[in-house]
Parts: structure tokens; C-alpha cells; sequence
């Protein structure tokens, strides 16, 4: 690994595909077809906790984030990722692994489950069939604040983490991404690129402040392999892509 600067981007990436789907790539294999979330190994369930604790701190969904522990298997939620949270913290994980996982067990304790809620039904891997959510329109990128988007060229990213998670209620075939700096703070404004077959396509973060802003998203194709270039960075990330999806099988 190159030498990282003091003002170090730690990048989460998730992937969200047919039936919310967030696809695993660099860090984590894809899975086989037929896995459900609760039949995943205990390293890949404590990922998908830690990607529900990101997306909590995303949209504030604390209802959402129980149900996909459910889905998990976990029974005791709070219990569970407070767990998880206090073996972070004595691992020295990333501080925004720790952060997130602090803040989504104070949610699910101080928060008692709604009456009469299911958990969500996880979807396996399988065959992606699913409406694409429109990609951001690049004339919005003008309304970005015009100091961010350059200053990200003197950064170095990494991927913090990334992990498969089924989501039924976020349906679309996309790429879900958030930039945060090394204090946590979400940075708007950072240009990204996914390119295959000589097509490139650019966006940025910021374009959806409900989301936060260093979220950003993209339209992919099934059975697709993008590189990703995050402000102008090289070399690329390579190999982005969704893995199959069964929406049939709940």
C-alpha cells in the first residue's frame, strides 16, 4: 500500500442491487446462490452489522436497522452489536467502524421495537430483475460548493469496508457510496468516476443532502464490471460489480 496522508479518506462503499441488495467486492467474495443473511459466516454476519450501523447513520432508520438484524438471526440487537462494538474499540478498528457501531446500539437501546413489526424478508443471491434508480443528473453537480470537489484531488482513498446485505425496501440495481475524511465528517462535492468498455460516467457526492453529504449513488448493469475512480485517484478500484440476485425468493 502507498504511503497515506495525515488527512486520510476512509471510503464505505455499498453496493445496492435487485431487491436492495448491497453487493461485496474487493473485501469481501460474493455469495452463492441460495444464501440467506443468516446462514453467512460469523466474520460476514459482523460485516453486514457493521453495514447496517453505516446505513443508520445514513438515514436514520432505526426500525430498518432492527429488521435487518432480524434477518440476520439476531435476536438481541442491541445486546448484540454492543458486542461487537466493545470488541471493535479493543481491536482498534477504523474510528468510524467504532462510531457507527456506538450510535446504532444506543438507537436500539433508547428505541423499544414497534408492536406487530416482522423483520423484512432477506433476499438470497440470485438473478438481478429490478428497476434501476435514476442516476443523478449532472447538472446538479453546478450547485456543489465549487472548493470541495478540487481539494479531494489531494487525497488518498481507501475502502473501509463493503459486504452483501439483502434490503427488499430499497429496490434498484445500484452503487451506494460514502466519502467521510479521517474526523468522520461526510465530504460533498467528491468527484466519482465508473468506467467500462471505454464508457465513463462521473457524478458526485452531496447531490442527495437526505442521504448525507458524502453519500452518492449510480445506475449499474447486471453482469458488469466497473473500475471506480474516486477523486481522480489512481490506480482504480477494479472489478465493481453486483452478483445475482433471486427477487423471487423470499
Amino acid at each position: 500500500m502507498s504511503t497515506l496522508r495525515p488527512n486520510l479518506l476512509l471510503l464505505g462503499v455499498m453496493l445496492g442491487v435487485a431487491a436492495g441488495l448491497l453487493a461485496g467486492w474487493v473485501v469481501f467474495p460474493a455469495l452463492a446462490a441460495g444464501t440467506l443473511p443468516a446462514q453467512l459466516s460469523a466474520d460476514h454476519r459482523e460485516a453486514q452489522m457493521i453495514m447496517i450501523a453505516m446505513a443508520l447513520r445514513a438515514d436514520n432508520n432505526v426500525e430498518r436497522a432492527r429488521q435487518r438484524l432480524q434477518a440476520l438471526g439476531v435476536d438481541d440487537a442491541a445486546g448484540a452489536v454492543g458486542a461487537l462494538a466493545v470488541r471493535a474499540e479493543k481491536e482498534g478498528r477504523a474510528a468510524l467502524t467504532n462510531s457507527v457501531l456506538r450510535d446504532l446500539t444506543l438507537a436500539l437501546s433508547s428505541q423499544p421495537q414497534a408492536a406487530g413489526v416482522e423483520a423484512e424478508p432477506a433476499l438470497p443471491a440470485g438473478t438481478l430483475a429490478a428497476q434501476p434508480t435514476a442516476p443523478p443528473q449532472a447538472t446538479k453537480a453546478a450547485a456543489l460548493p465549487s472548493a470541495t470537489a478540487p481539494a479531494s484531488a489531494n487525497f488518498t482513498y481507501e475502502m473501509l469496508s463493503s459486504t452483501p446485505m439483502c434490503d427488499p425496501n430499497q429496490p434498484g440495481l445500484g452503487l451506494e457510496i460514502y466519502v467521510v475524511d479521517a474526523n468522520e465528517k461526510e465530504l460533498a462535492g467528491v468527484p466519482i468516476e465508473l468506467s467500462n468498455d471505454g464508457v465513463v460516467e462521473r457524478f458526485f457526492t452531496g447531490l442527495k443532502p437526505e442521504r448525507g453529504g458524502g453519500y452518492a449513488d449510480f445506475q449499474m448493469l447486471p453482469n458488469v464490471e466497473y473500475a471506480l475512480q474516486i477523486g481522480g485517484q489512481l490506480p482504480l478500484f477494479e472489478g465493481v460489480s453486483a452478483p445475482q440476485c433471486n427477487a423471487g425468493t423470499a
